[in-house]
């Protein structure tokens, strides 16, 4: 280890670096820089509200636990004080943020030296899939690794025997978890109607979602899908 990473990460894990997350920095306008700088790794910058709390908070403190053991690549946040001396808020500037988009999630790495803004749902399992896609070796979240691997050989060349791999764990190794036929029942559809059925579907399963009138083991349901579908995200 040389002397510069030493000392980043020295000024990182001083007193009052760590996050309120367990497994994340917690970073202001003095350190981000240091931390962006660190030699061949990758981050994932959350920009929030100070003392962020509700779902999308666990959803980040989910994730933040998964990604500590994920080779060179840390998960970080900044929080933003909105009255008072206003700390940080010059990091929402040089982000181009406001309010509304809190919080916001950006992969800065080799391939994304400005910052990758992430769009999708604030759901661990989704920035997961994201996170993957985007070459950070994450682990799967709501997922199966197994199946999540055929997923992206399928999608490759859409080849039968991806299909036929996939049928024989969910009826074996993987049977009696419900998300394992999801991925054949998406596999099939995808060589029937073309890669659009992604889209749709998870258009059609987040609406069902939102309307409120399905059961909690149903809405659980309906989540593993979309949970699912993210592995056959291009």
């Amino acid at each position: 280890m040389g002397l510069v990473w030493k000392l980043v990460v020295a000024s990182l894990w001083a007193p009052g670096a760590a996050g309120t997350a367990p497994g994340a920095l917690k970073l202001d306008n003095y350190t981000l820089d240091k931390a962006l700088g660190i030699p061949d790794f990758s981050l994932l910058l959350k920009v929030d509200q100070s003392y962020a709390y509700g779902d999308k908070e666990d959803q980040f403190k989910t994730l933040a636990k998964l990604a500590y053991a994920v080779p060179k690549f840390l998960i970080a946040e900044v929080p933003v004080q909105e009255y008072g001396d206003k700390e940080n808020d010059d990091i929402r500037q040089r982000f181009k943020l406001e309010k509304a988009d809190y919080p916001a999630y950006m992969l800065f790495s080799e391939a994304n030296k400005e910052g990758l803004r992430y769009s999708g749902e604030v759901k661990a399992p989704e920035l997961a899939v994201w996170l993957r896609k985007n070459g950070i070796k994450m682990p799967a979240i709501g997922t199966i690794a197994e199946l999540d691997e055929l997923a992206a050989k399928f999608l490759a060349d859409k080849g039968a025997e991806h299909i036929k791999a996939a049928k024989s764990l969910a009826e074996w190794e993987f049977k009696g978890d419900r998300k394992a036929p999801m991925y054949v029942k998406i596999m099939e559809r995808i060589r029937d109607k073309g890669h659009e059925f992604v889209k749709s579907e998870r258009d059609r399963v987040s609406k069902i979602m939102q309307g409120g009138k399905i059961s909690e083991e149903k809405k659980e349901e309906m989540q593993d899908k979309l949970n699912v579908l993210g592995s056959f995200e291009l």
